[in-house]
């Protein structure tokens, strides 16, 4: 049975707490032993973030998962994650590797962590979701960034794909009549 993360999570807060960063400390607590139970330790560390809007700068939500009224989405499509870990996307589930975490919501990835397979399952992903390209349209060209992710990574899986009109008939040959 898979669990399902467009059920937004909350947690209370004591109201009568004088300390506030001690209950920050408690509620991040909470959270984390919450999201380590429901989306397992391995992709704990990386959904939890999309709960705190202070530290939502370094996540990815242009290529990556994003939150949109309680529900996590990459490009058209509504993403879930087990207690495993592993991701589920259009009734397809994606193994929970450190790598494909990183890719699917760090603005900069560690490379370190990412393999091969977890290339070829981010670019299986961002191909089944749309969400590489310009407002996640099936018809649209690939929707390019000057950020470190586009460059490092994006880039580099659709280096041969959709070039403007203009480049394309630069690479055309001429004909001879």
């Amino acid at each position: 049975m898979r669990r399902l993360l467009h059920t937004p999570l909350s947690i209370k807060r004591d109201d009568d707490d004088d300390d506030e960063s001690t209950g920050d400390q408690q509620i991040e607590r909470e959270i984390l032993d919450f999201g380590a139970m429901t989306v397992g330790a391995l992709a704990n560390p990386y959904v939890s973030p999309y709960l705190y809007e202070s530290k939502r700068r370094g996540l990815d939500t242009e290529y990556g998962i994003r939150r949109e009224d309680g529900v996590f989405m990459i490009g058209d499509s509504q993403v879930s994650v087990d207690r495993d870990g592993n991701i589920h996307i259009k009734d397809v589930e994606f193994p929970a590797t450190k790598g494909l975490w990183e890719l699917l919501t760090r603005k900069k990835v560690d490379t370190n962590s990412v393999t091969r397979d977890d290339l070829k399952q981010y670019k299986t992903i961002l191909e089944m979701t749309n969400a590489h390209l310009k407002g996640y349209n099936p018809n649209a060209n690939i929707h390019t960034s000057k950020g470190n992710k586009f460059r490092d990574v994006n880039s580099k899986l659709f280096s041969t794909t959709r070039h403007s009109s203009t480049e394309a008939a630069l690479r055309r040959k001429w004909v001879r009549y």
